[in-house]
């Protein structure tokens, strides 16, 4: 490559020697706004980034208040009673007072009842009652028809909130 550049005439190395550097040129030129244009998209992409960050911060803060006060909704309207004197005070309000054979506690936080010859209906009202106003959930359930229409017997265990 020597050899070829020296035997050009001066007038020629000068254009070549021209040629080469504006070529050089040409590419760091490019490859500088190539790399700043990055920049500026990657800038813009963390301050998206940050912005979301921070919306989700203050929706967990948002959802981690409302828990909190759901929770306290719940222990009030379940009156501050346990979960056994819960279950067996709806039942009766519910009509099921005479079918509750067994309330005994499972746990700290589960109950298990038995009710004999009860009514489906009500049962299906009580349970839906339990929860939707008091937040407990049904852990197990066993549930036979009764030789009398419309009448079960139930074993079910409760889970309080």
């Amino acid at each position: 490559m020597k050899g070829w550049f020296a035997t050009l005439n001066p007038r020629e190395r000068i254009m070549v020697g021209g040629g080469g550097l504006l070529l050089i040129l040409a590419l760091l030129v490019g490859s500088w706004l190539s790399f700043s244009s990055d920049v500026e998209r990657l800038r813009e992409v963390v301050s998206e980034q940050r912005a979301i960050s921070q919306w989700m911060e203050n929706a967990a803060l948002e959802a981690a208040q409302l828990r909190k006060a759901s929770r306290g909704q719940r222990h009030a309207s379940a009156g501050g009673a346990s979960l056994l004197s819960l279950a067996d005070q709806t039942a009766k309000r519910s009509g099921l007072g005479k079918a509750v054979t067994r309330v005994e506690p499972d746990g700290t936080d589960k109950v298990r009842i038995r009710l004999e010859r009860a009514s489906f209906d009500k049962m299906m009202r009580w349970l839906e009652e339990l929860q939707s106003k008091h937040a407990v959930s049904i852990n197990s359930i066993t549930v036979d028809q009764h030789q009398d229409s419309g009448m079960v017997n139930v074993r079910l265990t409760l889970k309080g909130p």
